[in-house]
């Protein structure tokens, strides 16, 4: 509970610093601090929880629609929209490609990541999908050479898709 609090508010700290638009700047921070702690318990119980999920979607999601109301600009709100979804179909087919080795959670969390990242641009939501991969496949080698875990074991796939996500909207 205190990691997620301390890691909140340096995070948020970080995305305030970057992103100079206060109401982008709110659900840009509920995100963060909703995927902290979606990694944490993923990576804890292999379960990415609902009720997070929605209340990230819930609260976020508006205040960024709200900025782009506020600020008239619509082409921001239509991209991120289109990367909700390009995003959702990425995961489904990974998911559905992988027979199971891919979670409802993690599909279920990609519109609202999509959304997130394709909200900044296009290149930010390519950035973070392959940095959520790029993390996630070194951070198993590592764990299958340390034999941490076997090639049969899942791995929990939240962590990767936090860092991935987070690391692109602060830098």
């Amino acid at each position: 509970m205190v990691a997620i609090i301390v890691w909140s508010s340096v995070i948020s700290m970080l995305l305030a610093k970057e992103v100079n638009q206060w109401f982008a700047m709110f659900g840009y921070v509920v995100i963060a601090c909703g995927l902290l702690a979606l990694g944490i318990i993923d990576a804890v119980t292999h379960r990415v929880p609902r009720y997070i999920n929605g209340l990230i979607i819930t609260i976020a999601v508006p205040f960024i629609v709200l900025d782009a109301l506020v600020n008239w600009d619509l082409a921001n709100l239509l991209r991120a929209g289109a990367g909700a979804v390009a995003l959702f179909v990425v995961y489904i087919v990974i998911g559905v490609a992988s027979r199971g080795g891919f979670g409802k959670g993690d599909v279920l969390l990609a519109p609202v990541v999509g959304f997130a990242l394709a909200y900044r641009d296009w290149s930010t939501l390519l950035t973070g999908t392959a940095l959520t991969f790029i993390i996630a496949g070194v951070a198993s080698a590592v764990l299958l050479a340390t034999k941490r875990v076997g090639r049969r074991d899942h791995i929990a796939f939240g962590p990767y898709i936090a860092a991935g996500t987070l690391l692109s909207l602060i830098f």
